[in-house]
């Protein structure tokens, strides 16, 4: 076995070692300092959870990562520590005591530029639009505006149990072992304790009340930032052309991140289309489509992961193509799996009335033999 696999994998279970013994502890806090996310006309749950599990997700990524990685020569790491403490603390306090938006919004972009300032930037389109390196100025916005934008889109889509969960596990393993491949060892280690701990994380965001919880915005941004970490070492590492046999590293990211990509601007057109702020809270996600056809959280989910898994696949087959016929291609996919998402739920909706038309015949019928 490939000993730097070995190192992954080792890794990993590290992580989900400590994540899986941290979120009791957690959960147990929240009931006695009464710790809940409280139920609304917006939010799908009934009961009250606790919404602080990306503790336990924080605390099994900084310690395992910080273990396996290589500190002396990762000139980065301050950077991405300090990110993910001010990201993270930000994040607590919004599950606790709700921040408004644009204070958010401003943290996220300091954050965005710390990173870009530590030198994790994207610096070329790789011939896209004919562009290759950026001016300076340029390559920091641009960094800034995909942090932000990445990290919002994971963070609006954790709305179902294991969803924002799920999904970036899926898109960490996958750059864990494309940055394995392109020997960028401490990002693919960063990329398995993540997923590590988000599998732990799954265990009781799929559990039953009590012993339940979420990930929450200390999570959910958590897990935004670090995959565009990854991304933008992927698109920048100079071995992934030819090691992988590439020639588009922007359309391989796009289809890993597609999916809460493509929910963000759809949410945020369709509350501008209505006159709102794109930042209102809505139910108007891709997932809540799914659960008004009466679509359980775990259906829900997997089917939102095996689209995603759709989209990597597409992009990892057709990785020789350019970049604009990539990102054709995972808009074509795309297109295919939200047209599969309207006909079931069009079925669903038609099932509904067929059933509804029965209970109303039978009615009739009982109350025509009574009369």
């Amino acid at each position: 076995m490939n000993p730097a696999f070995l190192v992954l994998i080792e890794c990993a279970f590290c992580s989900f070692l400590i994540t899986y013994l941290t979120i009791p502890s957690v959960i147990n806090l929240a009931y006695q300092k009464n710790l809940f996310d409280v139920p609304d006309e917006r939010k799908v749950h009934t009961q009250l959870i606790p919404s602080l599990g990306g503790i336990g997700i924080f605390i099994g990524v900084l310690i395992s990562f910080t273990l396996f990685c290589s500190i002396a020569t990762l000139v980065t790491y301050k950077y991405m520590l300090t990110a993910y403490l001010i990201l993270f603390f930000m994040g607590i306090k919004d599950d606790l005591l709700p921040m408004p938006a644009s204070k958010k919004l401003l943290i996220q972009i300091l954050v965005a530029s710390l990173i870009a300032y530590g030198g994790i930037r994207i610096s070329t389109l790789h011939g896209l639009f004919g562009i290759e390196e950026l001016p300076i100025a340029i390559s920091y916005g641009l960094t800034i505006f995909f942090i932000v934008g990445v990290t919002n889109a994971y963070n609006l889509i954790d709305g179902v149990d294991g969803l924002a969960g799920g999904l970036g596990g899926i898109g960490c393993i996958t750059l864990g072992f494309l940055l394995l491949y392109v020997q960028e060892y401490d990002y693919a280690i960063l990329a398995f304790a993540i997923a590590g701990s988000l599998l732990a994380f799954l265990r009781f965001n799929f559990g039953t009340y009590p012993n339940k919880i979420f990930m929450g915005d200390g999570g959910s941004l958590l897990l935004g930032l670090t995959i565009t970490i990854l991304s933008i070492q992927f698109i920048e590492s100079p071995k992934t052309l030819s090691a992988l046999n590439i020639n588009s590293p922007l359309g391989i990211i796009l289809g890993i991140i597609f999916i809460p990509i493509y929910d963000t601007i759809r949410v945020f057109t369709i509350r501008i289309l209505n006159g709102n702020s794109p930042f209102q809270p809505d139910k108007k996600h891709i997932h809540h489509e799914f659960l008004k056809s009466k679509v359980g959280h775990l259906q829900t989910s997997i089917f939102l992961w095996i689209g995603n898994v759709m989209m990597i696949s597409a992009v990892l087959l057709f990785r020789n193509q350019n970049t604009i016929n990539l990102i054709l291609i995972v808009l074509t996919v795309g297109s295919l799996f939200v047209h599969a998402l309207v006909i079931i739920r069009q079925r669903r909706e038609a099932k509904k009335i067929d059933q509804l038309s029965h209970e109303l015949n039978q009615i009739k019928k009982e109350n025509y033999l009574i009369q």
